[in-house]
């Protein structure tokens, strides 16, 4: 039975039969685990609600994201309802699996069939896709790219690359991040072809990726005032790590970081969540969050412009590596480490999920101003809620997608916890209204239907019990040197991809495991490759 599922799934019959498969464990998973809303769901459903507006009442909630997510999230939504979301993401994974599938084939079929087996049966990948938000999206994404490179490496034309660029472009559209994979335009240059078709072959693969991401770049900039693929990137790489994860930025490390704590004193301490809960300039750096993030990219705008493309902060997160690379680079390894090593895991979300933004932690409240008891902190004398999860204040004072070009949004604040989004123009207002209400009841939408804790669980438990990535890369690597099995070049440039992709995202962010998933497939192929795929000597000897 096994020398026949090897043999006959290269055929046409034997994808039919990978793709059933892909659809039935995953109808199995769905038994317990229904579509869910995935990480910042409401962001993706907040872009596309405006796609249709070329003036967006939240520029940088257009600016931010890219569309694919938000249209492969938000058009079977709409129409269909969670079910036919359901349905979607189920489909999108039966072709992922597929696609990889497809690509292990350059190693042998033994090395296809392993592949198909473990990412039909590895729970990480599945759990991915029952989740709607850009995970899934990019991994199927990342999917079609493999699946175009191997073509291209396999027949080496200027047009396969071409469509090699386009794949990439795909991805970018996908989580902006991707834009990396343009690196490996030059795996042309390794390939036994005449140079000028290996240069015909990178050229015309950078340039399909940046005519695409080009022309999205120019829509930014006709419709939001910035001509970028995605706004924020500036900010991000490496300052949001340096100041959330790491806590190396410091008014000590440099000018820029002198400049930066100036305004933080001047403009954000004195306003409200900050004046109340007593947050100190000292406890601002040494334990920002995510919250005081937001709160400095809407500083950033306000200050220095909002054409300044968040260049000061930029110049804070590089003064902060220069005074402590050891700390930074340590910190980016363990993220490279944990990401690639531990499992994803997946729970129901809850029927009456809380209003704040994360979950109310146990651990003591641990403020400049004192004691805490149970959910209330003293601060100054005065009795305040404790922010939730162990953070400094409740919210930003002005939220991420807040900040626009002419500052048309304000958040009022009545008190130290209550505010309010208020938009200048009223036709504005209005909009807002609507869009947070068709954005209500689309979320109202998944799950389609209850699901089940008790099995979502085991399933999300069983996640232990799978070969992390890590182990894929090693055992692949090793089989690579010892058994010198063919198409060496397209699994490295696999290899390479994911682990390009995941370096570049902890340069800029502390450990988020989704991140690294939808790259996992690369590194089993990898794996498979080397394990058992086919030697040389064999294809030579047939």
């Amino acid at each position: 039975m096994l020398r026949s599922a090897e043999s006959g799934i290269a055929s046409r019959r034997g994808g039919l039969i990978v793709f059933g498969a892909a659809v039935a464990a995953f109808a199995v998973e769905s038994v317990g685990l229904p579509a869910i809303p995935g990480r910042d769901f409401g962001t993706y459903l907040r872009f596309y609600l405006q796609m249709a507006d070329w003036h967006s009442v939240f520029p940088m909630s257009m600016l931010f994201r890219t569309p694919l997510a938000p249209i492969v999230v938000g058009v079977p939504l709409d129409l269909t309802g969670g079910w036919g979301a359901q349905v979607v993401f189920t489909l999108l994974f039966a072709a992922s699996v597929l696609a990889w599938t497809r690509v292990a084939l350059a190693f042998g079929n033994r090395a296809a069939l392993v592949t198909a087996v473990a990412l039909i049966l590895y729970p990480g990948y599945g759990i991915l896709f029952h989740e709607l938000a850009s995970d899934a999206v990019a991994a199927a994404a990342f999917a079609g790219w493999a699946l175009t490179l191997r073509r291209a490496v396999a027949r080496p034309t200027a047009a396969r690359f071409a469509v090699v660029g386009l794949m990439v472009a795909a991805a970018a559209l996908a989580r902006p991040g991707n834009q990396a994979l343009v690196a490996l335009a030059i795996v042309p240059l390794a390939l036994s072809i005449p140079l000028r078709q290996r240069i015909a072959c990178v050229v015309t693969c950078v340039a399909a990726a940046a005519v695409v991401l080009g022309g999205w770049a120019v829509n930014n900039g006709l419709r939001y005032d910035d001509y970028t693929v995605a706004r924020g990137g500036t900010a991000y790489l490496p300052f949001f790590r340096a100041f959330t994860s790491d806590h190396i930025v410091a008014p000590g490390n440099g000018p820029a970081s002198r400049k930066l704590a100036d305004a933080v004193r001047k403009d954000l301490l004195p306003q409200e969540p900050y004046r109340s809960y007593g947050v100190t300039l000292h406890d601002f750096f040494a334990r920002g969050s995510d919250r005081e993030f937001e709160d400095l990219l809407g500083l950033s705008d306000r200050i220095w412009g909002w054409n300044s493309d968040y260049a000061e902060l930029r110049k804070v997160g590089l003064e902060a590596v220069r005074a402590h690379p050891a700390t930074y680079a340590r910190r980016v390894t363990g993220t490279v480490l944990r990401e690639l090593w531990h499992p994803l895991f997946v729970a129901l979300p809850e029927k009456s999920a809380p209003t704040a933004s994360a979950p109310t932690s146990s651990a003591p409240a641990s403020g400049p101003a004192g004691a805490s008891t149970g959910d209330t902190i003293v601060v100054n004398g005065k009795t305040l809620p404790r922010p939730t999860g162990g953070e400094l204040i409740p919210a930003a004072h002005q939220g991420f997608y807040s900040t626009t070009p002419d500052g048309s949004i304000h958040e009022v604040w009545t008190s130290p916890t209550a505010h309010t989004i208020v938009l200048s123009d009223p036709a504005d207002q209005r909009r807002f209204d609507q869009i947070d209400a068709r954005r209500s009841r689309l979320t109202s939408r998944v799950p389609p239907y209850a699901g089940s804790v008790w099995l979502t669980r085991q399933f999300s438990r069983s996640s232990k019990l799978f070969p992390p990535p890590l182990l894929w890369l090693v055992a692949g690597a090793a089989g690579l040197v010892v058994r010198r099995p063919r198409g060496a070049l397209l699994a490295i440039a696999l290899a390479l991809g994911a682990l390009i992709l995941v370096v570049f995202n902890a340069l800029m962010i502390y450990t988020i495991i989704a991140f690294a998933i939808p790259l996992a497939p690369a590194l089993i192929v990898f794996g498979a490759a080397g394990l058992v795929g086919e030697r040389r000597a064999a294809q030579t000897g047939r």
